[in-house]
């Protein structure tokens, strides 16, 4: 079946569909000006291109300018008043390739250049190569030894000996495939032959009268009044019950000749020229008017500026666009057409439309299209007077929580500068006076205390009760979480099992040390992970008789925040670790599933052994607890009066829960300690919580996973 498909030029030179427009060079000097965009996914950036400008004197061509690269071409190329040829080649001369980057386009265009104006001029440049498929049916490879071909030659006649020495140019397929044919100019026919073994032919009689003694089968054909830029499909199949001495070998070459559509092209962008704006340098967005030229060679169907990640559509005066949206004036924003088609407009932004920018340097966006689907966009930035985006250092690195805000003030009559701040969703505003930071445009607030951390807050400028530039709306940081809180990571330290990565930093410490078990260990990794949890892994707790500090001795199993050291047969473990707070935790919550078993050991208690999860931010006070001297132990209730106790929460229980649950531990903030900043973290767990005594029982275990501080 054939297709009709239709050629898309290349467009290469481009001003606007106006043709007089005013070049202002010299009396006997006129322009062309270029605009170019590469619109094809087949053509590379970097793929051969020569651009070649001739001046016509008579029937004589001159060569006047040759560009063989796009960065090199001029965006105003002047000329002498006079008439010119414009010649452009895409792509390498390749006789026969099967690379699609070997394609090569040609076109050429006469145009004329009147002194004082610069003309726009459009290159046609068509695909010449003719494209070749060989088309394999099923049967042929079902019926033919492996190693069959077809073999497409740019000749009048298949001469074997000037295919193989390469003399004529050709292809050879030994799959389905596409190719691309570069026929020299008279050249208007390819052979083609096909080649294979079929044993079912062996002894057949071949058409000129010969056997073929090992089934070797060749069929030959061509294809006449070849033309460039059609696609020519050669179909092989075989029938074995058809009547004929190959067998039933037939071919079938289908051609589609009519406009081949290849999609190469050149497209013509609009021009966006800047009219008293130096879009290399920062602009004020205070006071006068910029104004940018707009021009294209179809009518412009689209202006918008994108400013702060948010897309502002403009309307056009009168219109030529289709865009429904353009029916809403923009604040501070206008599109005037300047000629009849819509082709040219007179792009003005003023101070108004900077509502929409935060203060300081923001990019702004200018972006045209036009009816062709020609684009052009340029970037400029601009200075704006109003609160700035937050960065994170103006979050205070706090246990307060605390913002300090900054604007950029462009008046310099400005007075009673503020920054009003609130919670989103909040209806009331809070105020906080800001001062000048020296002899810059930057005014800035004390720190503010806010909300949590994770709290979104919109924010704006104000001189007295004025609002000055846009609301701003920022998120403060997530609160700070307790590394490997989920306990996925795990390694071995001198035999025993650690609940860090060998060669890291302990954050999380065990007793395994002092149990020296490196096989059945007191905490250790499990595969038993709560419902939901991302990871793979939690801690399991296991209190259990052993050698540890000691023959015989019984050993709670536990995890904490800490140190653990030895000392003979006893173990020192130091409660506490360094922590960022960058807010206040509410409360801690956590996964656990354990068993208290009836105490086996130890005279301490008896009856249920006792869960115990303990929690607690300190002033940079740790907490050592030596098993050797009972006067170092204490209990949860010690917590609302020890030293350097901030915060602290606890969950006690000697009742079993076999199944994950989720606990939640509420933070009680001590009222003698609201104004110290917190410096270390404790939490602590355990299925025996008198194990410092070494009392509990061997029955005892616990899971813990996902731990979280929740502010």
């Amino acid at each position: 079946m054939k297709k009709i498909l239709s050629l898309l030029c290349m467009v290469l030179l481009v001003v606007s569909c106006a043709k007089d427009t005013e070049y202002g060079g010299t009396g006997t000097e006129g322009a062309m000006r270029f605009s170019m965009a590469l619109q094809a996914d087949e053509v590379s950036a970097d793929q051969s291109i020569v651009i070649k400008i001739y001046a016509k004197v008579g029937e004589e061509l001159n060569l006047v300018r040759r560009y063989t690269s796009l960065a090199d071409v001029p965006e105003k190329l002047s000329l002498l008043a006079g008439d010119y040829v414009a010649k452009v080649e895409v792509g390498e001369e390749v006789a026969a390739s099967f690379d699609a980057a070997d394609k090569y386009y040609y076109g050429e265009q006469p145009f004329t250049i009147k002194a004082g104006f610069v003309e726009p001029v459009a290159v046609e440049c068509k695909l010449q190569n003719t494209m070749v498929a060989v088309e394999y049916d099923y049967t042929v490879d079902a019926t033919f030894e492996d190693g069959y071909t077809t073999t497409v030659a740019i000749a009048e006649e298949y001469v074997e000996k000037d295919i193989k020495s390469g003399k004529t140019p050709a292809l050879v397929f030994a799959e389905s495939k596409t190719g691309y044919m570069l026929l020299p100019e008279g050249q208007t026919t390819l052979v083609w032959q096909f080649e294979g073994i079929n044993p079912n032919e062996v002894g057949s009689e071949l058409p000129d009268g010969s056997v073929t003694a090992d089934g070797k089968l060749t069929f030959t054909g061509e294809i006449k009044s070849v033309k460039a830029g059609a696609r020519y499909t050669i179909k092989l199949k075989y029938s074995p019950d058809a009547p004929g001495a190959l067998g039933g070998f037939t071919a079938v070459v289908d051609e589609i000749v009519t406009e081949y559509q290849d999609n190469i092209s050149f497209s013509p962008d609009p021009t966006i020229v800047p009219d008293g704006v130096n879009v290399d340098e920062v602009q004020s967005a205070i006071g006068a008017n910029h104004v940018y030229k707009i021009s294209a060679l179809a009518p412009i169907n689209k202006i918008s500026i994108i400013s702060d990640g948010e897309e502002f559509n403009v309307p056009l005066t009168p219109s030529t666009s289709a865009y429904k949206f353009n029916s809403t004036p923009i604040v501070g924003v206008t599109a005037v057409r300047t000629d009849d088609k819509g082709c040219n407009y007179d792009l003005t932004i003023t101070e108004e439309f900077f509502v929409n920018v935060p203060g300081g340097v923001s990019p702004v966006t200018i972006y045209v299209e036009d009816r062709d689907s020609g684009h052009k966009s340029i970037e400029v930035s601009y200075l704006n007077q109003g609160v700035m985006l937050l960065d994170p250092s103006d979050f205070t690195a706090g246990w307060n929580n605390t913002i300090v805000f900054q604007a950029e003030v462009l008046d310099p009559m400005a007075a009673d500068v503020k920054i009003a701040y609130r919670k989103l969703g909040d209806e009331a505003w809070s105020y906080a006076a800001a001062t000048k930071q020296g002899d810059s445009n930057i005014y800035r607030t004390a720190a503010v205390s806010v909300a949590n951390p994770e709290t979104e807050y919109e924010y704006m400028l104000m001189f007295g009760d004025v609002q000055k530039g846009k609301i701003v709306s920022d998120t403060t940081p997530a609160g700070a979480q307790l590394p490997n809180a989920g306990f996925e990571e795990w390694g071995t330290q001198d035999g025993y099992i650690v609940p860090y990565l060998a060669g890291a930093d302990p954050f999380w410490l065990t007793g395994n040390e002092g149990a020296k078990m490196a096989s059945a260990v007191l905490t250790q990794s499990s595969t038993d992970t709560r419902p939901g949890s991302k990871g793979r892994t939690s801690a399991y707790l296991k209190s259990q008789k052993a050698a540890v500090m000691g023959i015989g001795k019984f050993a709670a199993g536990n995890l904490f925040t800490g140190t653990f050291s030895l000392s003979g047969m006893d173990g020192t473990v130091t409660f506490g670790r360094d922590f960022a707070f960058n807010g206040k935790p509410k409360s801690l919550s956590f996964w656990m599933k354990h068993n208290e078993g009836v105490i086996d050991n130890g005279s301490q208690a008896s009856g249920n052994d006792l869960c115990t999860v303990m929690f607690i931010i300190t002033d940079g006070s740790t907490y050592a607890v030596n098993t050797k001297d009972s006067s170092t132990f204490f209990t949860m209730d010690d917590l609302a009066t020890m030293k350097g106790v901030i915060a602290y929460g606890y969950y006690q229980t000697r009742e079993s829960n076999n199944e994950w649950t989720e606990y939640t531990v509420d933070v009680i903030y001590r009222e003698d300690m609201k104004d110290v900043t917190p410096q270390k973290i404790v939490v602590s767990f355990t299925p025996s919580g008198y194990g410092d005594y070494f009392c509990g029982s061997t029955k005892s275990w616990m899971y813990v996973d996902d731990i979280k501080l929740n502010y």
